[in-house]
C-alpha cells in the first residue's frame, strides 16, 4: 500500500497507479488502453504478441515493454502458449520522460534488460508492495522503479548496433542520474561518486560539453524540476523547494528569480496549465 499524498509532498515526478501479474490461458488477452500513465510489462512466461500505433511487436520471456498513454494495444498471446507477465501503471507529471530512462521510443518499445532475473524480483517488490497492507516510503518504489530502468538503459546499450547509437556521455550520465534518483539532489561530491570519477573529472566535462561548472549543472536540474512542479501542481513553494533540493524557501525564489526574471510565483501564473 502507498500514499499518493507522500508522493506528492516529496515532490516525486512519478508513483505507481495499479500493479498486478497477468496469467493467460494461450487466447486472445483482448484489447487495453493504458489511461493516464505508462505502463510497463515485464514477459515471465509465453511471449505476448502486440499491436500497436507504431506495429506489431512480440514481447518474448525475459523482456520488458512500455506501453504509452492514451494508447490502444491489442495482446495476443503467441502461438497458443499460456503468457504470464507482471505489470504496473505509472502515472505523474513526469511520465512523458519516463520512457527516455529505459532507452525505449514508441517504434522500438521493447527491451531486453540487463541481469533479467533482477528485474523480475524488482517487478515482484513493486508489485507486493502496492498490494501490501502496510504504508510504505514512497522510496521503496522509486528505488525500484529506478533500478528497472537502469538495467533496461544498460540492455538497450549492451544489444545496440555499433554506430547506431551514440555513446552515453559523462554529462548525460550525470543528467540521468540526478532525474532519476531518489527524493533529493546529490552534491557533486555525491554526484562524482555515483559516477565514479573525480569530482575534477566531471568539471571538466561539465566545462566541455554544456560550458558551465558541475554546481551549475545540478541547479539547472533542481530548476528545471521546480518548472515543472510549478507548472503541473499546486504544492506550494515551500514543498517545491524542499522536492527540489533547495536549502530555504528564500533561496530558492532568490535562485530561481535570477535564472528566469521571476519569481515562482509569477513564473507559475504566466505558465500555469
Amino acid at each position: 500500500m502507498y500514499l499518493p499524498a507522500e508522493f506528492q509532498r516529496a515532490g516525486a515526478g512519478v508513483h505507481p497507479i495499479s500493479a498486478g501479474v497477468f496469467v493467460g490461458d494461450g487466447r486472445m488477452v483482448g484489447r487495453r488502453m493504458i489511461h493516464t500513465g505508462m505502463g510497463l510489462s515485464f514477459d515471465i512466461e509465453g511471449s505476448a504478441h502486440e499491436t500497436m500505433e507504431h506495429g506489431e511487436f512480440l514481447v518474448r520471456p525475459g523482456e520488458v515493454i512500455c506501453l504509452w498513454p492514451q494508447k490502444w494495444h491489442d495482446v495476443t498471446e503467441h502461438q497458443g502458449m499460456p503468457l504470464q507477465t507482471i505489470w504496473c501503471e505509472l502515472a505523474g507529471p513526469s511520465v512523458p520522460k519516463v520512457a527516455r530512462l529505459f532507452g525505449v521510443t514508441p517504434d522500438a518499445p521493447i527491451v531486453r534488460p540487463a541481469q533479467e532475473d533482477e528485474v523480475h524480483g524488482l517487478f515482484k517488490e513493486i508489485v507486493a508492495g502496492f498490494h501490501s497492507p502496510e504504508t510504505l516510503h514512497p522510496g521503496h518504489f522509486l528505488q525500484r522503479f529506478h533500478r528497472i530502468a537502469e538495467l533496461c538503459a544498460q540492455g538497450r546499450a549492451g544489444n545496440a548496433v555499433p554506430g547506431l547509437r551514440p555513446t552515453e556521455t559523462l554529462v548525460q550520465r550525470a543528467v540521468r542520474v540526478c532525474e532519476t534518483g531518489m527524493l533529493t539532489f546529490p552534491t557533486v561530491e555525491q554526484l562524482a561518486k555515483q559516477l565514479g570519477v573525480s569530482q575534477n573529472t566531471l568539471l571538466q566535462a561539465c566545462r566541455r560539453e554544456l560550458g558551465i561548472s558541475s554546481v551549475e549543472l545540478i541547479v539547472r536540474i533542481k530548476l528545471d524540476k521546480a518548472r515543472e512542479l510549478l507548472r503541473t501542481t499546486d504544492h506550494k513553494l515551500l514543498s517545491i523547494a524542499q522536492a527540489c533540493g533547495f536549502r530555504s524557501l528564500s533561496h530558492f525564489v532568490h535562485t530561481f528569480r535570477n535564472a528566469t526574471g521571476r519569481t515562482p510565483d509569477a513564473w507559475r501564473r504566466r505558465h500555469r496549465r
